[in-house]
């Protein structure tokens, strides 16, 4: 076994057992019991005991004389996700993007007319945007994680959030116009992401996807912020979006494992 314990509650039976299971991997589909004597360090009369005692409970299948592992044992990672909310869901993927583009991460919902980060990766020494922190609300009109957030909304919701929001011009890229900002979500929906690109403070460029349920439903955004000193249009285009969609799939695949 790879590991042992001496404390007085350690129980080696169950170790032993989950010694079993890891022992099967991608290049270890089907074992006998002397590949698993061998892959655990169990004695080979053990090992047939425990994993005998899998295939009862159905995380083990027994098939030509040797064992692979069922279905069943995706209850486990099933289980896991159940437990966790959408902020511990996105974390490690906005760990994974910011490691790759080096810029900061955010993912926000939407509260009425403003986002809400809820969770946030910021990028090592960078200095914009280091005083938005989980919790920090920001108006939706001016961001691209607003924009993601409202444009795949049906109209009648949209234009309910329009006219609940203080709305103002905080440079002159500002959209003030509902029409305009109609017409701007339209082209979000066709290309599939927003921009933002000085709207809310000059200089400042991000770009953010929508995050669905399983009910195809926009519940939050997921976006890459950076500044036109650092970032060319190009490189958001080559770069950035492609990292963003890559970490927008896998969370959204995890939303509909877990649902």
């Amino acid at each position: 076994m790879s590991e042992k314990r001496s404390s007085n509650y350690f129980v080696n039976s169950v170790a032993k057992g989950f010694e079993v299971l890891k022992a099967f991997d991608s290049s270890s589909t089907f074992l006998s019991l002397s590949d698993l004597e061998k892959k655990t360090g169990i004695n080979k009369a053990t090992a047939r005991r425990f994993a005998l005692t899998l295939v009862d409970l159905g995380y083990l299948k027994l098939q030509d004389n040797k064992f692979c592992l069922s279905p069943k044992v995706l209850d486990f990672g099933a289980h896991y996700l159940e437990s966790l909310t959408l902020p511990n869901l996105a974390y490690p993927i906005l760990e994974s993007i910011a490691s790759k583009v080096t810029e900061s991460t955010n993912l926000a919902v939407l509260d009425e007319a403003e986002i809400v980060y809820v969770s946030r990766v910021n990028a090592a020494k960078q200095i914009i945007g280091a005083n938005l922190r989980v919790g920090s609300r920001l108006p939706y009109f001016a961001t691209s994680l607003g924009k993601a957030l409202v444009a795949w909304l049906s109209e009648e919701e949209r234009r309910r959030i329009w006219d609940s929001a203080k709305i103002e011009a905080f440079t002159d890229k500002t959209i003030t116009d509902f029409d305009q900002f109609e017409a701007h979500l339209k082209i979000c929906r066709e290309q599939g992401y927003a921009e933002g690109n000085g709207e809310l403070e000059i200089g400042l460029r991000s770009i953010a996807v929508p995050i669905f349920s399983w009910k195809d439903e926009p519940i939050a955004a997921m976006n890459i912020s950076t500044n036109t000193i650092r970032s060319t249009e190009e490189k958001i285009m080559q770069e950035y979006l492609p990292a963003l969609l890559e970490g927008a799939y896998e969370l959204n695949k995890l939303i509909r494992y877990q649902s």
